[in-house]
Order: C-alpha cells, then structure tokens, then sequence
C-alpha cells in the first residue's frame, strides 16, 4: 500500500514530487495556514504516514487524531510550530531537513544587512514616488564593522564565509557549538557580544526559554547606532521594544524575515524607513526549494520505511524511550 504525505503548505518542488512517485508515495497539500482541526480531520480521513510541515501548525489535535501518523519532517529547520512533546509522547520522530537550506537563508541575511546599511527599500520606494535623494541619502559601508552572529549552526556558519571578504571582525554566540572557526571569536556571553557588535544576525531556533531573548534590556545593551538582522524567527524579539529603539535612535536599522505572527495583522515596524522587512522568504530560492523538498520526503519515507536515517536531522531524539 503506497505511504501517504500531507504537506501543509505549497506544493513541493517538482525533484520532490518525483522522489516521491519514484518510491510509490501519495502526496496531499493543503492550503498554507489551514487550521489544525482540518489537518487532522484530513490525517484521519487519509490515514497519513507522515506529514511535511510548511506553513501551518501540527499541534496535539492533529498528532493523537492520527493513529497512522509515523514521522513529522519540517520542511526547513524551525520546529517552533510543531508540538514536540505531544510527538515525543506518541512515539514520532520528528525531524528537520538539517543544512538544505543554509546558503539561500545565509545569503538573504546577507542581502539584508547590505539593504539596510543602505537604506535600499527606503530609496526604492523614494524613487518611484519621484523624489531624487542623491545629495542627501548616506548609507554606511559593512567593511571593518563588527558582526556577531547568534548562533552557529549551518546558516550561521554560512553567513559568516559569505562575510569574509569584507573584513569584518567576526564573533559567535552559539552555547550547544563547541567546534572552531577559523578567524571567529568564539564569545561565551551572549551580552558582551551585543556590545561589541555593530550587526548582529540572528540564527537560532525559537524556544520557550528563548522567546522575546531580545526585548527592551536586551536591546539597550547593543551598540548605539547597531542594527540587528532576523532570519530566524520572528519570536525571538519583542517587535514593540524594536520599534522604540529604532524611532529613539538607539538602533540605526533592522532588517526582518521573520515575525512573531505570520502573516503579521498589526506591525509596530511597518511604518519606519529603517527597517527593512520580507515576507519569510529567507529560504525560497529554487535551489534550496529542490534540496528540501527531496530531503523532506527522502527522510519521511526512510521512517516509513523502517530505513535508518541522519540522527542530526531528529530534534526529538527521546521519541523511541517514550511510554507507548
């Protein structure tokens, strides 16, 4: 009987559809942001192996409603809208498509500390209102500022070779990474690293310990005239604290992907011109789109399988010791 996936969220990439008619698999998507209860209803129904997650949440409801359900794979890295403790107590593993999407998320940050530094949107839509600012509009270059990037994973760790030939002085927070890179400085509090960094990009998971990490205290103790980049999740800041810091002068820019609701109702930011903001696309390249979408389903259909698969890629190793 051929394995059934509900992919919450877009279609995936064409490399993936066909990874999955090659190894016999069924694939239902449904809308981006359907309910629980309807993705559940549907597990049910269809009695789904497994489920890839995009741009919804798989909560309790939907993990004990589906007695069939097997693995949960995020279609990307960050788990935030998936309850682990519920698949940890059902016995399913969930797992991320580790690394897959690391260069197009890096070099969004990237494009976004360049877009900020130069006030790039604001010009834009300057010019298209039919204002000339050439005479008064000065951006800041990145060469020989400081970065420091809170978290050193894959993105991370990306983003900083993508920096390497500006000359930047670089540092990293990262409290799980205990490896070196060459020419980072390696700070052990996350503080003094606010304080010593004209950029900081963001790069770590959201957590019910990390939410708001970075809320009025947090951003008081950044550099006066930093700027702060988030490609990671928008929870991790207090926006209405980012927005004063950004209207007093105490931060010189931000630039956004991410947002604590998605899409956004009300947005404090929406009205500065020194915030530049995307709609969480950090990840939707092409490229990155085939990589994930074929890991995604390689790894649903590995579990159902009964194949082994890449232990980095589980982020509730606990699973299999759970009572039944």
């Amino acid at each position: 009987m051929a394995a059934t996936i509900i992919v919450t969220g877009a279609a995936l990439a064409r490399p993936a559809m066909e990874t999955a008619e090659r190894r016999g698999a069924r694939i239902i998507t449904v809308a981006p942001y359907t309910p629980p209860t309807e993705i559940a209803a549907l597990a049910v129904a269809e009695k789904a192996d497994a489920i890839i997650v995009r741009a919804a949440h798989v909560t309790e409801d939907v993990i004990k409603a589906a007695p069939s359900l097997k693995v949960i794979v995020k279609h990307g890295i960050g788990v935030d809208t998936i309850d682990l403790a519920s698949a940890t107590r059902h016995r399913i593993p969930v797992l991320i498509t580790h690394g897959a999407n690391a260069q197009s998320v890096a070099e969004h940050a990237f494009g976004l500390m360049f877009a900020v530094t130069r006030q790039s949107a604001w010009l834009d839509a300057r010019m298209r209102a039919g204002y000339w600012d050439k005479a008064s509009s000065f951006g800041s270059e990145l060469s020989g500022k400081s970065l420091g990037v809170v978290g050193l994973g894959s993105i991370g760790s990306a983003l900083i070779e993508l920096v390497r030939p500006l000359r930047m002085t670089l540092r990293g927070y990262d409290p799980f990474f205990r490896g070196k890179l060459d020419g980072v400085e390696i700070v052990g509090d996350l503080d003094a690293l606010l304080r010593e960094s004209d950029i900081v990009s963001l790069h770590i998971p959201l957590t019910a310990e990390n939410r708001n990490l970075f809320d009025a205290h947090r951003l008081g103790l950044m550099k006066r005239g930093a700027m702060l980049i988030n490609t990671a999740r928008g929870g991790l800041i207090d926006h209405e604290a980012l927005a004063a810091a950004l209207t007093n002068g105490a931060l010189a820019g931000a630039g956004l992907d991410c947002f604590p609701v998605e899409p956004p109702k009300e947005n404090p930011l929406s009205g500065l011109q020194n915030v530049v903001m995307t709609p969480h696309i950090g990840a939707n390249t092409r490229e990155a789109a085939e990589r994930v979408g074929v890991r995604a389903v390689e790894q649903a259909l590995d579990v159902i399988e009964g194949k082994p698969f890449d232990p980095r890629a589980n982020v509730n190793p606990d699973y299999a010791a759970a009572a039944a």
